[in-house]
C-alpha cells in the first residue's frame, strides 16, 4: 500500500469527525477521535525523526490544504464548512483524498520543476516550528535542568515568523511569474513597479531564457532583502500581484470561519505586529524581559502554540483572500456581439513572420490570405490600414495571432503605464469585423476619461451613434465591433486610426497638474529643498494599499466618519490623482504662499511614497525636480492665472494648453498664451463647488 493509499481514509476520518461534531474540535481531540475510528498503520504510528507521529504530521498537513480550498477552518480549533460537507457527500470513500489533491493542484501555484509550493513550504516550516513546541514540552515533563527549556518554544516562535516571511515573498513571486506569463490578465497597478534587468529581458528576447525562470532570478534579486513580518510591509508586497483589500478581506474570512468571534482588520494587525515585536525581541536580545534586563520574558508552550496556530489560519485566510489568478484572457475569440462570421477559412501552409507574441496557431500570411480571399475589398482596405498602420506607431508592442477557429490578430500598445490590447480583427468566410477592445484597455489601467475620448471620437461612424452612452453605461466592460457597411465607407480607417492616434498621444503627453504646499505653506520650504510634492491626510495611512477609487473612499470614510459623501467624494479624486494619475514626466505647480505672488514649477521624477517615519506633514509624498523655483504669477495671461486661483489641494490644469504653457514658462519664463480655443471642463469646475459642512475643502493640514 502506497503512503497516499494509508492517508486517504485517516483524512476522511478527519472530515467525518468534524462533521459529525456540528462546530469546533481542538486539534488534539480531533486525533484523539480519528485514532479511536480508524485502523492507522503501524508505521504511520512511529514518530519520525523530531519525534512527531507520522500520521498527526500528515493530518496537518492536508487539512491545510483542504483549508486553502474552504473545505474547513482552523481558527480557535477545527471545524468543517458546508463546502467540505458537500465533498464528503458527492466524493465516496478514497475519492474524497484525490479530489483534494486534484482542487488543491488546480488553485495552487506550482514550479515547473515540482519545485514545492509557496504553501507547502509553509506548512513544513510550520511543522518544524511546532516539533520544537513538541520537543521542549518532553523535556518540561522530564524536568530537564541543563539548560533553559522555553528557549525551544522561543525558537519555535521565531521559526513560525520566519515561515510566514519566505511565504509571502514565494507567494508574491509565484503570482508575478503567473501574471507575467498571462498578457491578457488584468494587473494591479503595482506590478509596473516590479524591475526587471535589461540583461534578462535580452535573454527573453533572444529566446536564450525562458520568460518564467528569467523573471523568478529578477523578482527574487528584487525580494531579496524585503521583509514581509509586519502587516504594512505584507499588503504592500501583496499590493504587487493583486488588487484585494487585503486585511479586511482576511478579516471577513476568519470572521466566516468563526462568527462567534468576529475580528476586525486593525485587530489582526495589531496581532501580526505583536508577534513580529516578540520574534525581533528574541532574535535581537534573547527576549529579555522589559521591566528587568536581569531576566527574559515569560514564555509558555501554550503560548508558542496559539502563535503557530494564528500565522497558520492568517495565511489560510490570506490564500481565500487572494484567490486564484484571473485567467488569461482569450484574444481569439471575437466578442459575442459581433455575430456569426460564417464558416471557418482553411489554414494555410504559411511561414510566420511579422512580430508575434507567443505561440499561435494562426501566422500573418494565413490572416492576409483569408481577408484577401473572403473579404470585399473595400473592407479589407480598411481593416489592413488598421492592421499596417500599427507597426509604424511608436507606441506599438507587438500583434498575438489567434489560436481560435477563425483567423484573428489582436494589436498590444503602450498606454503609459501598462500595455493594452487595443483592436483585434476576427475573419471568417461570410464577415470580418474590427473590434476596438475598450474592457481590455480599461483593465490595463487606461483612464475613464481618454475612453470617454475615444467612443465620442468613433461615434461618427455607421451604427455607433449610440456607442459613448452604452459603454458609459456598461462601464467600459465592451468590445464593440464595426459592422461591413461601416468597414467599406472609404473615411472608416481614417477615423478609427485618428481616434487611436489620439488616445495614444493624450496617454504618452505629459500632463500639468497643481498641487498645493498646505495651509499657509508650511510644507513648501522642505518641499523645494527635498525635491517633493506632498500632501496631508495622514489619517488614511499607506495611500498604495487601495487599488480601486471604491477601496480609497472606504478608507476615507473610515478615517474621517464626520465627512459628508460628497466630501469623501471629492477627497477620494484628489488623492486618487496624487497616487494614480500622476505620471513621472508630467509638470506640477505649487503656488507658493510663503512667497506671495510667485509659483514653483517641476516635473515629476516618481511613484507615490508613503513614509511612516516621517512628521505626518511629509508621509504622502512624490518626488519632483524643480525646474523654477519663484515663477512670477504674473508671467502667466490671465486665463491661465485663473486656473491656478482653484480651492483644491490636488487638481488637473487641463484647460488652455496648461502643459504646453506652463513648460514654456519654466524654460523661458514667458507665457505664449492659447494657440487654439480649448473647451471648458465642467466637471472640474463642479468638483471645486464641493465643500465640507464647515465650508473648507481640505481636511485638517491641507488647503
Amino acid at each position: 500500500m502506497s503512503f497516499a493509499e494509508e492517508i486517504m481514509p485517516i483524512f476522511r476520518a478527519t472530515l467525518e469527525v468534524l462533521r459529525e461534531a456540528g462546530g469546533q474540535m481542538p486539534p488534539s481531540a480531533v486525533r484523539e477521535a480519528v485514532s479511536r475510528r480508524v485502523d492507522i498503520p503501524r508505521d504511520l504510528q512511529s514518530p519520525d525523526a523530531h519525534g512527531e507521529i507520522r500520521w498527526w504530521t500528515q493530518v496537518s498537513f492536508r487539512t491545510g490544504e483542504a483549508a486553502s480550498l474552504g473545505w474547513m477552518a482552523k481558527r480557535n480549533g477545527w471545524s468543517i464548512t458546508s463546502v467540505g460537507a458537500k465533498a464528503l457527500e458527492e466524493f465516496p470513500g478514497d475519492a474524497l483524498y484525490r479530489e483534494l489533491q486534484r482542487q488543491y493542484r488546480d488553485q495552487r501555484l506550482f514550479r515547473a520543476d515540482d519545485f514545492p509550493g509557496a504553501f507547502e513550504q509553509y506548512q513544513r516550516n510550520l511543522g518544524y516550528a511546532r516539533q520544537l513546541v513538541h520537543g521542549g514540552r518532553n523535556l518540561e515533563r522530564l524536568g530537564v535542568g541543563a539548560f533553559d527549556v522555553t528557549d525551544l518554544y522561543r525558537a519555535a516562535w521565531t521559526q513560525a515568523v520566519a515561515a510566514l516571511d519566505h511565504w509571502v515573498t514565494q507567494e508574491i513571486i509565484d503570482r508575478a511569474v503567473a501574471l507575467a506569463q498571462r498578457p491578457g490578465a488584468p494587473r494591479p497597478n503595482n506590478f509596473s513597479k516590479l524591475s526587471m534587468p535589461v540583461e534578462l529581458v535580452e535573454k527573453v528576447h533572444r529566446n536564450a531564457e525562458p520568460l518564467e525562470d528569467a523573471f523568478r532570478a529578477a523578482l527574487e534579486r528584487f525580494f531579496e532583502f524585503k521583509t514581509f513580518q509586519q502587516p504594512d510591509k505584507i499588503a504592500e508586497g501583496f499590493s504587487h500581484v493583486s488588487k484585494v483589500r487585503l486585511w479586511k478581506t482576511v478579516a471577513d474570512k476568519l470572521t466566516g470561519q468563526d462568527p462567534s468571534k468576529p475580528i476586525a482588520a486593525d485587530e489582526i494587525r495589531t496581532q501580526l505586529t505583536e508577534i513580529a515585536w516578540r520574534r525581533n525581541n528574541i532574535a535581537h536580545t534573547a527576549d529579555h524581559d522589559p521591566n528587568s534586563f536581569r531576566r527574559k520574558k515569560r514564555i509558555t508552550v501554550r503560548d508558542a502554540e496559539q502563535t503557530i496556530d494564528v500565522l497558520e489560519s492568517v495565511v489560510i485566510a490570506i490564500l481565500q483572500a487572494l484567490g486564484d489568478l484571473p485567467p488569461a484572457t482569450d484574444h481569439s475569440v471575437p466578442p459575442a456581439e459581433a455575430g456569426s462570421l460564417g464558416a471557418a477559412p482553411a489554414q494555410t501552409d504559411a511561414k510566420r513572420r511579422g512580430v508575434i507574441r507567443g505561440l499561435s496557431k494562426w501566422t500573418e500570411e494565413s490572416l492576409l490570405h483569408a481577408l484577401d480571399e473572403y473579404c470585399p475589398p473595400d473592407v479589407a482596405d480598411t481593416l489592413l490600414a488598421v492592421y499596417r498602420h500599427a507597426e509604424s506607431h511608436p507606441a506599438f508592442r507587438g500583434y498575438i495571432f489567434g489560436e481560435g477557429a477563425h483567423p484573428s490578430v489582436t494589436a498590444w500598445f503602450s498606454t503609459g503605464q501598462d500595455e493594452a490590447a487595443m483592436w483585434s480583427i476576427y475573419t471568417g468566410v461570410s464577415k470580418s469585423v474590427l473590434s476596438i477592445n475598450f474592457e481590455w484597455m480599461r483593465n490595463r489601467g487606461v483612464p475613464v476619461d481618454r475612453l470617454e475620448r475615444l467612443a465620442h471620437d468613433l461615434s461618427v461612424l455607421p451604427g455607433w451613434a449610440g456607442l459613448p452612452a452604452q459603454l458609459s453605461a456598461a462601464s467600459y466592460a465592451k468590445r464593440p465591433s464595426s459592422t461591413p457597411a461601416a468597414l467599406a465607407r472609404p473615411d472608416t480607417a481614417k477615423v478609427v486610426l485618428r481616434a487611436l492616434n489620439d488616445l495614444l498621444a493624450a496617454d504618452t503627453s505629459p500632463r500639468a497638474w497643481m498641487v498645493r504646499g498646505g495651509r499657509g505653506g508650511k510644507r513648501e520650504v522642505r518641499a523645494l529643498e527635498d525635491g517633493l510634492i506632498v500632501i496631508g491626510w495622514h489619517e488614511v495611512g499607506d495611500l498604495s494599499r487601495h487599488s480601486s477609487r471604491d477601496d480609497l473612499a472606504d478608507a476615507l470614510r473610515n478615517a474621517y466618519p464626520t465627512a459628508g459623501s460628497n466630501v469623501i467624494a471629492n477627497w477620494m479624486g484628489q488623492l486618487w490623482r496624487f497616487t494614480t494619475e500622476i505620471q513621472p514626466g508630467d509638470l506640477v505647480v505649487m503656488p507658493l504662499k510663503s512667497h506671495h505672488g510667485h509659483i514653483a514649477i517641476g516635473k515629476v521624477t516618481g511613484p507615490y511614497e508613503y513614509l511612516p517615519h516621517e512628521h505626518v506633514d511629509f508621509q504622502q509624498v512624490r518626488k519632483v525636480n524643480w525646474l523654477r523655483r519663484d515663477a512670477p504669477l504674473g508671467a502667466f495671461k490671465d486665463d491661465l492665472r485663473a486656473s491656478l486661483g482653484t480651492q483644491l489641494t490636488i487638481c488637473r490644469l487641463a484647460q488652455n494648453e496648461a502643459a504646453r504653457r506652463i513648460a514654456t514658462v519654466a524654460a523661458t519664463g514667458t507665457d505664449p498664451g492659447m494657440t487654439e480655443e480649448d473647451p471648458i471642463n465642467v466637471d472640474e469646475l463642479l468638483e471645486e463647488a464641493v465643500l465640507a459642512p464647515d465650508g473648507d475643502p481640505q481636511p485638517p493640514g491641507d488647503g
